[in-house]
């Protein structure tokens, strides 16, 4: 027997490096999506302290002109994009989900600040 490493079969399973870029983008993710919550709640006690807000709320004038189905669509992009960013195999999708995500947060959020304005 030779100690020669040439004369030695291939593995038939490629060694695969451990995914660390992976997890670390599921984590940013999670963590942005837990910081949905509270920010979608600050963003709404800063529309109810607006004059307008409070003119809707009373009298039903000067109300958010925006259609709900705008808000919907935001929230279910981003549902969408959570799942995929924790669920794909793939970096470039995974990335692309995860760059969707942080889209359709920030649009629903800028829809909940401007809903009076």
């Amino acid at each position: 027997m030779s100690n020669d490493p040439r004369s030695r079969a291939a593995s038939p399973v490629p060694i695969t490096p451990p995914d660390v870029e992976g997890a670390r983008l599921r984590k940013r993710s999670m963590f942005w999506a837990g910081m949905f919550v509270p920010a979608s709640l600050l963003a709404g006690i800063l529309v109810l302290t607006r004059e307008d807000a409070a003119r809707c709320l009373t009298h039903g004038t000067a109300c958010d002109s925006t259609p709900g189905l705008v808000y919907v669509a935001a929230l279910v992009i981003f549902v969408a994009a959570l799942v995929t960013v924790q669920a794909a195999s793939r970096p470039e999708v995974r990335k692309a989900a995860f760059r969707t995500q942080i889209g359709a947060e920030s649009v629903f959020l800028f829809l909940l600040l401007v809903a009076f304005s």
